[in-house]
């Protein structure tokens, strides 16, 4: 039989046919292959008369300039019902050909199965009898070959790995060799299947097709051999473009479609829009703010920035690389999402590393606020509100374009109480659940998060007894929410004593205790008046007078109209008495200006914004559901002059001021003078240098992490102090400053083992830099 195909160009490929029956369709898309499809045919022929399947093999000529189409009408004519030509009037490429084949096997045949192959004389008809039967065992839907080893060049083969490389990632196709022409499917799945692709792309995109409704498909090894004659035109640079191109397009047909892609079309038409604008806004200002400050080379203006980025370093490359490295002070969570991106040079170099964490965190911050402020406020500029005093903060701007942690606990913080209000309010278990996976994570970021779990769980506790009036029942919710929330500061407590064998030496370690950092005399210390003026001051100049009015006014009109409806709005709360009690017992030390003549820790304030920006929203979404006009234009006037007003009014980043006032003082310019000498000097050997109080030094010295000894590196560092050229170590690096002479110096300043072995090549203020003699 022969057909003269008449195709458009992207047709469906449609199903009026005979009913199924038993057997089998093979099609071959043929072009310029006179010395080949012969062969190929009648190797199908005689197996599968030789194995009693019933078949038919489809020919599709695809405007072939030799004598292809004349061998296969021959075929036709001699295997009359078995095989079935077809032409195209002209060359529409590969994937027009497979889709005519497709076609003319539904509508010409009523076999239950078809084969899809080439005409090459590359693959044997051995194979689909192998397929068939793995096909039944399996009862799969269709039976994917993969080319055991391809008798290919390898340049082929190259392109072959990159293209199935591109197709998994974007289609998400199944199958380890997506072009493999020897694919067994069921004609149930082909049945009003619309094909587009164009050349190569036929494959990835009928795979995609296939296997989008739950299809059972597996794969099989197949034999593949040497091309003998003719040329392969699939590596040519116009059938490549032509694939690409077609690739990107079947890729957007299959968003489109939302088959194996629906979270690109949910992100194209977002369930919230609203939300989706707000991340879409605050993705925008977190990129801007970012190339802002690196403009400026304000990025890794903190020390605990440098501190935080060598931690996840270190995890991933050190003398004793591994978790141990992530210490038992700070909390690992943050050290943990930036190792992964550290492990680059430069992005660990630069400080993005880090710094990408925090702007994911205040993207997700800015959406959460958003989302929290509109349910509480019951009013979409509510929403707008909260989420522009947030992201506008010039404080919170700085702070997430570096390596810092605040803006992590402040996501996690923002979700929490998201979902504990919203189980106040609606009392589902998903919302439950959710707050306390949030809380957990605030637990591994910032000692507040522990407050944050103590406060959270007071709150589940109270809503569940008075929602409930059991004991039971409340039990029941306490005991859900606990068991994650809690999880974090057990399992802290019990690295702790795995570790460090102690199970609070987060709180009383060697480099925990808080006189490390609070100074004997601190004024803050004893004196409650100085300890809340203090700590007002640093919250006064992160939010902004107007913010803090605007959010006060809001707190009153909500404790009044709401009451106890829902404590979850009232939970940030709780960090102004803790900040409070923090500086008044001496375990956190906090100067602004007006007390101490200078800025330290100023940042603790910033997270006071939280609760203000949510007042605030819901202050304004009361307001606007008040208004004579309440049309949308007046609530955003309303919302937008809100934010606009309270953003001008903070100023500049106090945060910034305090990391910029650090950087601009003699310790700090003593530690960049001797960084910088050794970025010129340092030649990558062994390091001894103590991590403690010189991580400007270590970090900004871009002294390779895998060769630094510090007091972390595992029984390394105690061999090192006591004979440094016995263990190896070529470079030492000393501070000697008088009251605050570092480890390396107390071992081993005036010793023999300096002297003999090492000769002082830096010695400015009080550093020392030590390198090994060179022996003869």
């Amino acid at each position: 039989m022969t057909i003269i195909a008449d195709q458009p160009q992207h047709s469906p490929v449609r199903t009026a046919a005979p009913p199924p029956t038993d057997g089998v369709a093979v099609v071959m898309p043929a072009y310029r292959e006179e010395a080949n499809v012969a062969a190929t045919v009648q190797d199908f022929l005689s197996t599968l008369v030789r194995e009693g399947v019933p078949h038919a093999v489809i020919v599709v000529d695809d405007g072939s300039d030799d004598r292809t189409g004349a061998v296969i009408d021959r075929l036709a004519a001699a295997h009359p019902g078995r095989v079935i030509a077809v032409h195209h009037d002209r060359n529409r490429g590969y994937g027009a050909a497979v889709r005519t084949g497709l076609e003319t096997a539904l509508r010409r045949t009523g076999f239950r199965e078809i084969l899809l192959t080439d005409a090459d004389c590359q693959f044997r008809a051995g194979d689909l009898v192998r397929l068939r039967e793995r096909k039944k065992e399996e009862r799969a839907d269709a039976v994917i070959g993969y080319r055991r080893r391809r008798a290919d060049p390898w340049r082929r083969r190259l392109n072959a790995k990159v293209w199935t490389t591109l197709c998994k990632a974007l289609l998400q196709v199944p199958g380890r060799d997506v072009d493999c022409a020897y694919k067994l499917i069921d004609r149930s799945l082909l049945q009003d299947l619309r094909l587009t692709g164009q050349a190569a792309a036929i494959s990835p995109e009928l795979l995609c097709r296939i296997s989008g409704d739950g299809a059972r498909i597996v794969e099989h090894p197949v034999e593949h051999y040497p091309r003998e004659h003719g040329e392969q035109t699939g590596a040519r640079l116009s059938v490549v473009v032509k694939s690409l191109v077609s690739l990107a397009v079947v890729y957007g047909h299959m968003v489109r479609d939302a088959q194996r892609l629906g979270w690109l079309r949910r992100l194209t038409a977002p369930r919230d829009p609203g939300a989706a604008l707000i991340t879409l806004a605050a993705v925008v200002a977190s990129v801007v703010a970012y190339l802002y400050f690196a403009d400026h080379g304000y990025l890794l203006a903190y020390p605990d920035a440098n501190s935080h980025l060598l931690i996840a370093r270190r995890v991933v490359e050190s003398p004793t690389a591994g978790l141990a490295q992530l210490g038992g002070v700070w909390l690992p969570l943050p050290h943990l999402l930036t190792a992964p991106l550290a492990t680059w040079e430069a992005l660990y170099t630069s400080g993005f590393a880090g710094a990408a964490v925090s702007m994911a965190a205040y993207v997700v911050a800015v959406r959460g606020l958003f989302v929290h402020a509109r349910s509480v406020g019951g009013h979409w500029a509510a929403g707008l509100t909260a989420a522009g005093l947030f992201a506008l903060n010039p404080n919170v701007l700085y702070l997430q374009a570096t390596a810092m942690t605040e803006l992590l606990l402040f996501a996690c913080a923002v979700v929490a109480v998201h979902h504990l209000h919203e189980w106040c309010t609606h009392g589902r278990l998903r919302d439950l659940t959710l707050a306390s996976a949030a809380v957990l994570a605030a637990s591994l970021t910032r000692y507040e998060g522990w407050i944050l779990c103590a406060v959270t769980g007071l709150i589940v506790a109270f809503t569940a007894l008075r929602r409930h009036r059991r004991y039971a029942h409340t039990e029941g919710s306490v005991v859900v929410f606990g068991f994650v929330a809690g999880a974090g500061i057990l399992g802290w407590t019990a690295w702790n004593l795995a570790i460090f064998g102690d199970p609070l030496n987060w709180k009383s370690g060697e480099y925990a205790d808080a006189s490390l950092w609070v100074a004997q005399g601190e004024a803050n210390v004893g004196s409650l008046p100085t300890s809340a003026a203090t700590y007002g001051y640093a919250a006064l100049h992160n939010l902004g007078i107007a913010t803090a009015a605007i959010g006060i006014a809001g707190l009153v009109l909500y404790a009044v109209r709401n009451r106890v409806r829902s404590l979850a709005p009232y939970t940030m709360l709780v960090f102004a008495p803790f900040f409070l009690w923090a500086l008044f017992s001496g375990e956190r030390p906090l100067h602004v200006e007006e007390v101490m003549g200078g800025l330290y820790n100023v940042r603790f304030g910033l997270i006071m914004l939280i609760p203000a920006a949510v007042f605030a929203g819901y202050l304004v979404g009361v307001l606007v559901q008040r208004l004579p006009s309440r049309s949308g234009a007046a609530a955003g006037a309303l919302a937008l002059a809100a934010v606009a007003g309270a953003t001008v009014a903070v100023g500049g980043p106090v945060v910034l001021d305090e990391a910029v006032q650090f950087r601009s003082s003699e310790t700090a310019a003593d530690d960049a003078a001797v960084a910088a000498w050794l970025r010129g000097h340092h030649d990558g050997g062994t390091t001894l240098m103590m991590s403690f109080e010189n991580e400007s030094v270590t970090f900004e010295s871009q002294v390779p992490t895998g060769s630094l000894i510090y007091e972390g590196s595992y029984r390394i560092w105690e061999e090192a102090l006591a004979d440094p050229h016995a263990a190896g170590v070529e470079w030492i690096y000393m501070r000697a400053e008088p009251g605050s002479e570092d480890d390396v110096w107390q071992a081993l300043w005036g010793t023999d083992l300096l002297e003999d072995h090492y000769d002082l090549v830096y010695d400015e203020d009080d550093r020392l830099v030590y390198r090994a003699e060179e022996t003869a």
